[in-house]
């Protein structure tokens, strides 16, 4: 059977007063992927500037801190 065969939400209508029971069936490897990746890439970042211009480094660090905390 081919993915596009799959649906990825199944919708099920009982007799129940027509209540409708979604069962989701999405994996989350892709989400997964991107966080290792960002954390990976800002791994890179900070060594890239504590190897370049350590003075710099405690302000790029707060400034990443700063874009996590208000995203």
């Amino acid at each position: 059977m081919k993915k596009a065969d799959k649906p990825s939400v199944v919708i099920n209508i009982y007799g129940d007063n027509n209540k409708v029971y979604l069962n989701e069936t999405r994996s989350h490897v892709p989400a997964v992927a991107i966080g290792v990746i960002i954390v990976a890439l800002v791994a890179v970042a900070v060594l890239a500037v504590s190897c370049c211009c350590p003075e710099l480094l405690p302000d790029f660090v707060r400034w990443i801190i700063g874009k996590v905390v208000n995203s």
